[in-house]
């Protein structure tokens, strides 16, 4: 069993299957690709590509599992006894948080709330008004030069936010 369906998982689940075994792939989201899928936009990687890597790695053999939380859903000891190996490839979901001044201001998010829900939108996704995250003619400041800060202020672009800084 694989519980992770980012890079890692997808990858470890891929030559699991190639080395001949067999490989279930557990998902918490309801669709596989994890920072794939909801991390990185689609101006620089369209959805498509997963779906047709995911379409392969299914029709040799692997199974997908989404909606799916180990340790909510199904309690991790009980995948010690359903399968032979386990590789947890669950990935960072704890956002680092800056202990600063105004850091509880309302307009203040983490990258991959922002990320994600864009992604999500794009894909069609109904999202809840009160919680939705727009740049839409706003100043957007993106703290972190790194490629998340960079898919963040090319979201805002897209968004067309008035302004963006970045700060690194």
């Amino acid at each position: 069993v694989v519980v992770g369906s980012g890079p890692a998982g997808l990858g470890a689940a891929a030559q699991l299957n190639k080395a001949g075994h067999e490989v279930t792939l557990f998902e918490r989201k309801d669709r596989v690709g994890g920072l794939l899928r909801y991390g990185i936009p689609d101006f620089k990687l369209e959805k498509w590509v997963i779906e047709r890597r995911v379409g392969v790695m299914e029709q040799e053999g692997v199974n997908f599992r989404v909606n799916t939380n180990i340790g909510v859903d199904i309690e991790a000891k009980q995948l010690l006894n359903d399968f032979d190996a386990v590789v947890l490839a669950g990935g960072s979901t704890i956002p680092r948080d800056l202990p600063i001044p105004g850091r509880e201001l309302k307009g203040v998010h983490f990258a991959m709330d922002f990320l994600e829900q864009s992604n999500r939108r794009q894909a069609g996704d109904q999202l809840p008004a009160e919680s939705d995250i727009w740049a839409t003619d706003k100043h957007v400041v993106v703290i972190g030069g790194g490629d998340t800060g960079a898919d963040c202020v090319g979201t805002s672009n897209r968004h067309r936010a008035a302004s963006i800084t970045q700060i690194e």
